[in-house]
């Protein structure tokens, strides 16, 4: 915790009178990607070589107790 004091005042001694506010890392604002559409495996293929599974789902061992 001291470490971090100690850093945090070292920044009090820098001169930040001109210096505007940072308000994003970069000048870019909403840059999205494209969405692509890829392949992707059926719900047959899927479940294919599964261990465990009941009809069309993942049979999965119980994690949470009532």
């Amino acid at each position: 915790m001291n470490l971090l004091l100690e850093f945090i005042g070292q920044l009090n001694e820098v001169d930040t009178d001109n210096t505007e506010p940072l308000i994003h890392m970069s000048a870019e604002v909403n840059i999205l990607r494209e969405d692509d559409v890829i392949e992707s495996i059926s719900q047959e293929e899927a479940l294919k070589n599964a261990p465990s599974k009941d009809s069309t789902y993942f049979k999965m061992p119980k994690v949470l107790n009532k």
